[in-house]
């Protein structure tokens, strides 16, 4: 019983990361739409990052924005893989590797597309990042079929 409150708990933890994270990003475009004040608090400052970066190359002006938005549904589908296997999880009584691997493989597959812009846009500072949060994410996976069911 203590594995599975931990492995549902590892769960809990990403699913809740990535909730922040979209969160954060969505107040970012509601502060570039103008929806919220420039002063807004809570926003990711990402919007702003992936403009500067993408600046080196010359590319049209919409082009962050446009990926910016493919960035916030991919971690909407990463939030709803992780709320849905925690949900079916806890209801079970029992980890659904299904849905466990639905998320995961969402959250892994975001890094490395991350990790792949970064070395692109030559961010390697941010790319350092992106390697730790996808090498943990790893890891927390590898811990779900290292620990006993």
């Amino acid at each position: 019983m203590i594995v599975f409150i931990l492995k549902l708990s590892l769960l809990c933890f990403w699913g809740l990361w990535f909730f922040i994270a979209f969160s954060t990003n969505a107040c970012e475009s509601f502060k570039a739409l103008k929806l919220f004040s420039k002063t807004w608090p809570f926003a990711s400052g990402n919007l702003h990052e992936v403009v500067q970066s993408m600046k080196t190359y010359s590319l049209p002006g919409w082009l962050p924005r446009l990926l910016f938005s493919g960035v916030l549904l991919w971690e909407l589908v990463i939030v709803s893989c992780f709320g849905w296997a925690v949900i079916s999880s806890a209801i079970n009584g029992a980890i659904n590797t299904v849905l466990l691997n639905a998320a995961f493989l969402a959250g892994l597959g975001l890094w490395g597309g991350f990790i792949i812009a970064d070395e692109i846009l030559k961010q390697y500072d941010t790319e350092h990042s992106h390697i730790l949060f996808f090498i943990a994410q790893l890891v927390t996976l590898a811990t779900f079929y290292v620990l006993p069911t």
